[in-house]
């Protein structure tokens, strides 16, 4: 007969393998268990703001009198805000409420000319010629009385002379004229000149004399 010591300690062996495997079964499921996430702080974002609208600027308001406009012969940047080329002949020019400034230069040792609003042809035209001879320079305010001429200087039909300022020089096979006058004259030999286009006849010489006929002529416009 098994005595009871014997049995307790039969029974004890048994049970150890069985606490053994519940102990190593309650770690594995610790282990496998899904843990609590872990969340980060919410980022806060600084505010989107728009840059500022940029309003567009004015204009600029140009000056009465062209920049650094002067009556020497040389023409520079920005001294006239618009120009036009007719071959060998070249015309410059800008304006205020009051005045025109002209700049010719053409490729000549002679004269050379413009005539603002001309009628058939030459006729009526308002004429100003200049020309440099022997580092002078002279200047003439015209008027055409035929298709083709005569044309006369303003103060011998009875008219004035209305160049206000003037200069001129040769330079490198080239002859430049500069004048300013009035955009309305009130002489009757004087076409006025006005807002928006203007026609133009232009020609020059390759004779200083004023009498001698052109060599390259043209028609065209400015405008103010």
């Amino acid at each position: 007969m098994i005595s009871k010591l014997d049995s307790r300690t039969a029974f004890a062996i048994w049970l150890a393998p069985l606490l053994a495997l519940f102990l190593l079964l309650s770690i594995f499921n610790a282990a496998c268990a899904p843990k609590t996430p872990v969340t980060e702080p919410p980022v806060t974002k600084p505010p989107i703001t728009q840059p500022p609208t940029e309003q567009p600027s004015a204009p600029p308001t140009l000056p009465s009198q062209p920049t650094q406009w002067s009556a020497d012969g040389v023409i520079t940047d920005k001294e006239y805000t618009k120009t036009k080329s007719f071959g060998d002949y070249e015309i410059y020019w800008t304006g205020d409420d009051q005045y025109i400034y002209i700049g010719m230069r053409a490729k000549t040792s002679g004269w050379l000319a413009v005539g603002i609003q001309p009628g058939t042809k030459m006729k009526d035209a308002d004429m100003v010629m200049g020309l440099v001879s022997d580092g002078k320079v002279s200047i003439f305010d015209f008027f055409c009385v035929g298709d083709y001429g005569p044309h006369s200087p303003d103060i011998e039909l009875g008219g004035t002379n209305d160049i206000l300022e003037f200069g001129g020089q040769e330079n490198e096979g080239y002859t430049i004229i500069e004048f300013k006058r009035s955009l309305n004259t009130s002489d009757k030999y004087d076409l006025p000149i006005t807002k928006g286009t203007n026609k133009i006849i232009w020609s020059y010489s390759l004779d200083e004399q004023s009498t001698k006929k052109h060599v390259s002529r043209g028609y065209g416009e400015i405008d103010l």
